[in-house]
């Protein structure tokens, strides 16, 4: 993963590994880095299919900062193939032994929980790019979500999707198994009460046992109104092409990380028409998204998605944030009072660290994710 790129530190992991309980009780021992010189510090698990995008996304914002003031931050990367163990031990490593400052957490939930407990303890700042609403609800002070919660960005699609010449529409999610479907579940049916939606039925999809034609009949003989795809891009597109070669005429729509190459050329011509989330930019804003886009593609050769924008912004967001916190600790300026222009738009947080910044529904039309449309059938 470039061990010769600028301002990337990726190391071994050590041999032998204590227990995180153990690893906890030495965490005040844990030495910051000097004023000018920053460390942070990225979880990003193997199995997850946007690893890769958080990993790019944040080397961006790295290397523009060295660019501004040459080498004051490097990014201590954790979680590689061959090195992952648990995501508690990988956290406490990074503030014990890499000596961060703050770390990125990145979309899985379970994985952000163990993060945060490490945060907890050692006052060390958190980026989550989890959409979970349960990521703010541990009450860590000095954690912020960049994402979207999964709550309201259902909420935004459910609005979006209602016409005032019918009825209320009626759908059907498909969600991952396990915790992580769970945790959707739970998020979408607080949407759906929120917005007097009805959200009948949920099936779980996404797994490589999933028998995604059947799964796709099924939904297209109940015929509801919108189905939501709250599943990696490409397993959502996998179902998207799936339920229209079955048929299947209503709604598509799932959640920002649909923004995707992945998603888009998994659900081929499905794709067209699918709602998805993303901020209201403004001017400053928009700009940064393109100057962020344009160096993505000079360094990386290929178009940012969505997650890799997330993961750029919440590193600009840390690297602002210690910034400004000089030697004090970033833990200090929490709760945060920035707002950053980034390149998924303005960024600004309530007390409890989640974003307050506007969402609206894109439709995806000629190519890409675009505001929708009033006249959008």
């Amino acid at each position: 993963m470039g061990a010769g790129d600028p301002g990337i530190v990726n190391r071994k992991r050590p041999s032998a590994r204590l227990r995180v309980g153990a690893w906890l009780l030495l965490a005040p021992l844990a030495c910051l880095a000097g004023p000018h010189e920053l460390k942070l510090g990225i979880v990003a698990p193997p199995g997850e299919e946007d690893s890769a995008s958080l990993l790019l996304g944040a080397r961006v914002a790295v290397a523009e900062s060295n660019e501004a003031a040459p080498g004051t931050v490097t990014l201590e990367v954790r979680g590689e193939a061959g090195q992952w163990g648990s995501a508690g031990n990988d956290a406490v490593i990074l503030v014990t032994e890499r000596h961060v400052d703050a770390i990125i957490a990145p979309s899985d939930g379970a994985t952000n929980h163990l993060i945060l407990q490490v945060s907890g303890r050692t006052q060390v700042p958190v980026a989550s790019l989890c959409s979970d609403s349960s990521v703010t609800d541990a009450g860590v002070p000095w954690a912020i979500r960049v994402v979207p919660r999964t709550d309201q960005e259902a909420e935004a699609l459910f609005v979006a999707a209602r016409r005032p010449d019918r009825s209320a529409p009626h759908w059907w999610a498909v969600v991952p198994t396990g915790r992580a479907g769970r945790a959707v579940r739970r998020d979408l049916e607080r949407a759906a009460r929120s917005t007097s939606t009805r959200l009948d039925q949920f099936v779980e999809g996404g797994e490589p046992k999933t028998d995604v034609a059947s799964l796709a009949h099924g939904i297209a003989a109940a015929a509801p109104d919108g189905v939501l795809l709250w599943l990696a891009p490409s397993q959502a597109g996998t179902v998207a092409s799936a339920l229209r070669s079955a048929g299947y005429g209503g709604r598509l729509a799932g959640p920002s990380t649909l923004d995707s190459p992945d998603f888009v050329a998994a659900a081929g011509s499905a794709a067209t028409g699918v709602l998805a989330t993303g901020f209201r930019a403004d001017a400053v804003s928009r700009d940064r998204a393109d100057e962020f886009e344009a160096q993505y593609r000079r360094r990386h050769g290929a178009k940012p998605d969505s997650s890799a924008a997330m993961a750029y912004d919440a590193a600009r967001v840390l690297i602002e944030t210690l910034r400004r916190a000089d030697s004090r600790g970033g833990y200090s300026q929490f709760p945060l009072v920035l707002p950053i222009a980034g390149a998924t738009g303005m960024l600004h947080f309530d007390r409890s660290g989640n974003r307050t910044d506007a969402l609206q529904a894109l439709s995806f039309q000629e190519g890409r994710f675009a505001p929708l449309s009033p006249t959008d059938p």
